[in-house]
C-alpha cells in the first residue's frame, strides 16, 4: 500500500504492508493527502511486516546502531510511551539513526537521504490512534526539521491575523486553554504540534491539524464536549475530538506569531497574565522544542526559537477557575 501526502510543500510517500499502520497514518495526515509528486524527491517511509520479534538479548549497538542517544526509559522521557508500556531506544552512527522498539521491531532512519525503512512485528498491540505518534511522527519530525519545518510542543491559534502559541506539558492547561479560545472565536492550527519556519517575511506558524486530546476534567468545563468526544483506549486518560466538527470554521493554515502564553494552573477564581522576560521565556520554551540528534539542525532550531521569543510578547498565564472567560483576557494582548 502506497500513500502520498504534501505537508506545507514537502512531499511524503508511505509504503507499508501493515494495514493498521497505513490506516492510522492516513487518518493522521488526512488533511495533507495529495497526488504523487513527479518533480521532487519525497521523504520516504517504508514499513515491512515481520512475523518474528527481534532477539530480545540483542540491542541496537550490537546490531551496528552505534551509541545510545535516547531511551524512553530515561527519567523525564516521553510520558506517552511509558504509560502505554511502549519502550524504545535511539542509536546513532554515521548520520543514521536506529529506532529500536524492542519486541515490536526496528526502523532505520537516514536523515540525509530522507528515508525511513525497517520492519515491525504484528500484531502491534496498540490502538490505531496511538500508532503514528510512536512509529511515524518522531522520524517525520527529524526529516522535516532538515527541510526547515520545526515542531513545537504547543497549541497554536489565530485571531484577527495574530498568532497565539501556548506551550505546555500534559496537565498544564494547554488543551483547556485551546478549547476555551476556539469557543471564543479563535481558529486552531494545532493543539499539540504546530510547525515553525522562517520565511523572507519573518517567522510563521503552520498548521498540523489532528484530533484534540482532552481529559475528563477539561470536558467538564465545556458542555458541548460531553457527547462529542471518543475514548482512545482503556487505561488511557484522555479522549479526543476533531475541532472543525465541533466548532465549524475554527481551523486555519498559517499565521505570524504575536503572543506566547505559558500556562500554569492556578487555584485563583480569575485568570491573569503577567509579562515574562525574554530570558525566562526562552528557558520556558526550550523543553517544548524538537528532540534532535543533528548538531547543525539543533543550532538552527535554537536560533529559530530565540528569534521567536525576541519577536513576540511573552506572558505567564495563571489559569484560574473562570475557564470560559479566557478569550476576554487574551483579546487585549493581540492589539
Amino acid at each position: 500500500m502506497t500513500q502520498h501526502f504534501k505537508i506545507h510543500g514537502i512531499d511524503i510517500q508511505v509504503n507499508t504492508d501493515i494495514p493498521l499502520l497505513a490506516t492510522a497514518i492516513g487518518e493522521l495526515l488526512r488533511r495533507f493527502a495529495h497526488p504523487p509528486a513527479t518533480d521532487s524527491q519525497p521523504l520516504r517511509f517504508i514499513y515491512g511486516r515481520s512475523g518474528k520479534a527481534p532477539d530480545p538479548l540483542s540491542n541496537g549497538a550490537a546490531d551496528g546502531g552505534g551509541p545510545l542517544l535516547f531511551s524512553t526509559s530515561w527519567e523525564n522521557a516521553f510520558d506517552l510511551a511509558g504509560r502505554l508500556g511502549v519502550n524504545w531506544d535511539v542509536y546513532g552512527q554515521d548520520g543514521r539513526l536506529l529506532l529500536d522498539y524492542h519486541r515490536r521491531g526496528r526502523l532505520r532512519l537516514d536523515v540525509s537521504k530522507g528515508v525511513l525503512e525497517g520492519s515491525l512485528t504484528e500484531p502491534l498491540g496498540l490502538h490505531p490512534a496511538l500508532l503514528p505518534g510512536i512509529f511515524f511522527f518522531f522520524p517525520l519530525a527529524q526529516l522535516l526539521a532538515r527541510r526547515g519545518l520545526h515542531v513545537i510542543h504547543a497549541a497554536a491559534l489565530e485571531q484577527n491575523g495574530c498568532g497565539v502559541l501556548i506551550p505546555g506539558l500534559s496537565g498544564s492547561g494547554k488543551s483547556t486553554s485551546c478549547v476555551s479560545l476556539m469557543r471564543g472565536g479563535y481558529r486552531c492550527l494545532s493543539d499539540d504540534k504546530p510547525f515553525l519556519r522562517e520565511t523572507e517575511h519573518g517567522l510563521e506558524l503552520l498548521a498540523f491539524p489532528e484530533m484534540i486530546d482532552v481529559t475528563d476534567q477539561t470536558i467538564a468545563f465545556f458542555p458541548e464536549l460531553r457527547e462529542r468526544t471518543t475514548a482512545i483506549e482503556a487505561g488511557y486518560r484522555k479522549k479526543r475530538f476533531r475541532a472543525e466538527m465541533l466548532y465549524p470554521g475554527s481551523t486555519v493554515d498559517a499565521v505570524k506569531p504575536s503572543v506566547i502564553l505559558f500556562p500554569q494552573i492556578s487555584e485563583e477564581s480569575t485568570s491573569r497574565v503577567e509579562p515574562l522576560s525574554k530570558i525566562r521565556a526562552l528557558q520556558a520554551l526550550l523543553p517544548h522544542s524538537l528532540l534532535c540528534f543533528d548538531r547543525e539542525i539543533s543550532v538552527r532550531h535554537f536560533e529559530l526559537l530565540s528569534r521567536l521569543i525576541e519577536t513576540t510578547a511573552c506572558y505567564r498565564l495563571h489559569f484560574g477557575r473562570n475557564v470560559l472567560d479566557l478569550p476576554r483576557l487574551i483579546d487585549p494582548l493581540l492589539g
